[in-house]
């Protein structure tokens, strides 16, 4: 009989680096605060890039660099083409390489307000593999991502598709 975790899908894979217009976070643990500010830093990026005239040339990226008692710190990231062509005055946004790394990765099929279970099943097979020995040993996996690879705007939620990374 198969569990949650050995159900899981899962591989290891090669990340390219990628040229990104970045955004940095900060906001409370609980799933509604993280949407709200995951969702106003996808927005400032989507305008920062039209107002540029950059061309997005991958998936949208969530990356966690930070998840204790004080709050979640992340980064959201478009890759892109090319960077601002002119100095960016007052603005947050930056352009960045993401650098080349090999991780794991896990797909979670759903809605977003699902993935709390696929990661259940993330920290369950980590831990049956012994590479997690409690909660705390996840910070080694920082900084991990998510990479939505299809528009939620368009996408009904049950056909999202989201990748999850974690540097193996």
């Amino acid at each position: 009989m198969a569990t949650a975790a050995t159900a899981l899908e899962f591989t290891e894979v090669p990340v390219a680096p990628a040229l990104a217009v970045q955004l940095c976070g900060h906001c409370a643990t609980d799933p509604a605060s993280i949407a709200q500010a995951m969702g106003t830093a996808f927005e400032t990026l989507r305008s920062f890039v039209a107002c540029h005239g950059l061309t997005r040339n991958g998936h949208p990226r969530a990356i966690y660099t930070a998840y204790d008692a004080a709050g979640v710190s992340f980064t959201v990231a478009f890759p892109v083409d090319a960077g601002p062509r002119e100095p960016v005055e007052q603005s947050a946004v930056f352009a960045g390489t993401l650098p080349a790394v090999k991780a794991y990765r896990f797909t979670h099929h759903g809605p977003y307000t699902n993935l709390a279970q696929t990661y259940g099943q993330i920290t369950a097979l980590l831990k049956d593999r012994g590479l997690l020995k409690s909660d705390a040993d996840w910070a080694r996996y920082l900084p991990m991502w998510e990479e939505y690879r299809n528009e939620p705007e368009t996408t009904p939620p049950a056909d999202l598709l989201t990748y999850i990374y974690l540097p193996a």
